[in-house]
């Protein structure tokens, strides 16, 4: 579920969804960050020359993991926009602004594999919010349709750049000699072409809980459990609790401007 910043131009607004920069902007490191440190032999320091050779190798697989699932990506997502604009019983200035708050990309900060996945979820909820709360019963079915295909390119584009940055990865840390962590990436790389890569498995777990859920109450507490079984280090931790507050605080803030009362599931 990503950001449409400009209601009013649904190819614009769905090109700049849900910026998950893992690959380009934060480096290869980041996998292993997100995992907590589970990789027990980091490589050695870069030198200048070599992580400017990093960056390059991450930028050109990242552009090639991006391009086609960023397409579909955009087109589930303008598929969405239209069939809302067009099946609406609502305000479509109203519809718009929703829309707009529902794709737009909640927090531009540092952010775990887990904290990314718990975003996916929600903005699937706000947009199964919008359908129920906006859209006509007969268009319904079809807007829910939309919603999981859309989510389900979103999950494959991070899936998608998740790898690009690990291939990029492996290939950085073979030309270094760094035999023993190139093995290690490359067991992220099959467990990700497998999909049971820890992301991958939190990723599932966060869309169940929020299909499932009693409630957004429910959903969340959830997802703390998630975070505190994770058996984080306490200052990840408690980044981590702080971000998921603000996410219950963008939905709830998006419940009460849309619609008087959430609706419940049971």
């Amino acid at each position: 579920m990503d950001a449409i910043d400009n209601p009013d131009d649904s190819d614009a607004g769905a090109a700049v969804f849900e910026a998950i920069e893992l690959a380009a902007d934060n480096g290869v490191g980041r996998m292993e960050n997100e995992a907590d440190g589970d990789r027990q032999d980091p490589p050695r320091a870069l030198t200048a020359a070599e992580l400017n050779a990093q960056h390059e190798k991450i930028k050109q697989l990242a552009d090639a993991t991006l391009a086609a699932p960023q397409d579909r990506v955009s087109d589930q997502a303008a598929a969405f926009f239209i069939l809302a604009i067009e099946g609406t019983h609502s305000s479509g200035t109203q519809l718009a602004n929703a829309l707009h708050d529902a794709f737009s990309t909640p927090l531009n900060v540092e952010k775990t594999a887990m904290l990314e996945a718990f975003e996916i979820a929600v903005k699937k909820q706000m947009l199964a919010f919008i359908n129920l709360a906006f859209i006509t019963k007969a268009h319904q079915p079809r807007a829910a349709h939309i919603i999981d295909d859309y989510i389900g390119e979103l999950v494959a584009r991070r899936d998608a750049i998740r790898l690009g940055a690990a291939n990029a990865e492996f290939l950085l840390a073979s030309d270094l000699g760094e035999d023993q962590y190139a093995a290690a990436v490359r067991d992220d790389i099959a467990a990700l072409k497998q999909g049971t890569h820890c992301t991958q498995l939190d990723m599932s777990q966060a869309l169940s809980i929020a299909d499932n859920a009693c409630s957004a109450v429910d959903m969340l507490d959830q997802f703390e459990m998630m975070l505190r079984n994770r058996g984080s280090e306490a200052s990840t931790l408690d980044g981590e609790l702080q971000h998921l507050s603000l996410l219950a605080d963008r939905w709830e803030d998006f419940v009460q401007k849309y619609a008087q009362r959430t609706p419940k599931k049971c």
